[in-house]
């Protein structure tokens, strides 16, 4: 979410047609098998944060690390209780974010690896999941990633689309970053799957964010790469959280096990929600990763039951934690549409 104001208008006929032009410049991998989420729906939340990108790892602001800092693991136990009690199976938690945490960085702002404080943190995070229940989707980056990079505090926001640009800092944190954390958790049982990248179209296209963008072809490679690694150190699916069907032409081909979308209502014009996945011509099951569950047309169970019917695999609320005004979660609304236990 927090680019929802980025609104169909942004959306050119020339863009999409860029990102269509993308499809045959890449071969299609050899066909993974398709995504293992359990049986039936999967009924989930976004969490997505106790602190935005500041949860797994240090920085200035919180040398100490994040959830596993005193003072956090109360808040988050209470967190997954209520999320269990309301019958929720998964939950998608952002890692790195704008990457204001958990990566050190030299001082020309090259990735050098992961700080002390990620295992620390992720290690409860799963442990959490699996005391109550729970699967987690990390996300392992999001567009603001490539945003242009703010200063607040001593502690860089965003500006690191130079991550994904340049072929070295790119291999660093390939190898340094993402392989790590993919070896360590790639066969929790905790884990349901990982999402590379929320958004990325976003960053493909910098939002008019004078050269700070991505170019699609780059980003798409890299996409594709971060699928390999996953695969290659786990057994778990791989998806993409686009922000909406129009950007299901950037993935496409790249190796993932599940295709994802979101939904609000501002975009539901160009990908409205009623329309069936099997119009769409995917080759792997579709997941709702977010929709809003508070200033919408529909409440969040009339959103779970039209996802149910036009086919997709399962949906996730926005959001138990953040504070947006489509985040209408923990409440007394039933996700499912059942009434409690």
């Amino acid at each position: 979410m927090r680019r929802a104001a980025w609104g169909a208008a942004g959306w050119s006929w020339a863009l999409l047609q860029r990102l269509r032009a993308l499809r045959p410049e890449v071969a299609r991998p050899e066909t993974p098998p398709a995504a293992d989420l359990g049986e039936g729906f999967l009924l989930g939340a976004n969490l997505p944060w106790l602190s935005c990108g500041n949860d797994f790892g240090s920085n200035a602001w919180h040398p100490e690390g994040g959830i596993a800092a005193p003072g956090n693991l109360a808040r988050t136990r209470q967190a997954f209780a209520a999320l269990k009690q309301d019958g929720i199976t998964c939950l998608r938690w952002f890692l790195f974010a704008d990457g204001r945490s958990g990566i050190a960085t030299d001082p020309a702002g090259r990735p050098l690896g992961l700080d002390s404080r990620v295992f620390p943190d992720l290690d409860l995070a799963f442990a959490l999941a699996a005391d109550h229940g729970l699967r987690l989707l990390p996300v392992c980056f999001d567009f603001l990633l490539c945003a242009p990079a703010q200063w607040t505090q001593g502690v860089q926001l965003g500006g690191r689309s130079a991550w994904l640009r340049d072929p070295d800092q790119w291999q660093a944190l390939e190898d340094r970053v993402l392989a790590p954390v993919f070896q360590r958790y790639g066969r929790h049982p905790a884990l349901l799957a990982w999402d590379l990248f929320n958004e990325p179209e976003w960053a493909a296209f910098g939002m008019g964010w004078e050269g700070t963008g991505v170019p699609p072809w780059t980003l798409r490679a890299r996409l594709r790469r971060m699928a390999e690694l996953a695969h290659r150190h786990g057994d778990r699916p791989v998806t993409v959280g686009l922000g909406t069907a129009r950007g299901l032409p950037l993935v496409r081909g790249i190796g993932l096990d599940l295709y994802q979308i979101h939904w609000y209502d501002l975009h539901d014009a160009v990908s409205p929600l009623d329309r069936p996945v099997a119009h769409l011509g995917l080759d792997r099951p579709l997941l709702l990763g977010e929709y809003p569950t508070r200033n919408s047309r529909l409440n969040p169970a009339q959103i779970v039951a039209l996802a149910r019917q036009h086919g997709y695999c399962g949906a996730l609320a926005w959001s138990v934690l953040a504070e947006d005004a489509s985040s209408g979660l923990p409440s007394t609304v039933r996700l499912s549409g059942a009434p409690p236990s």
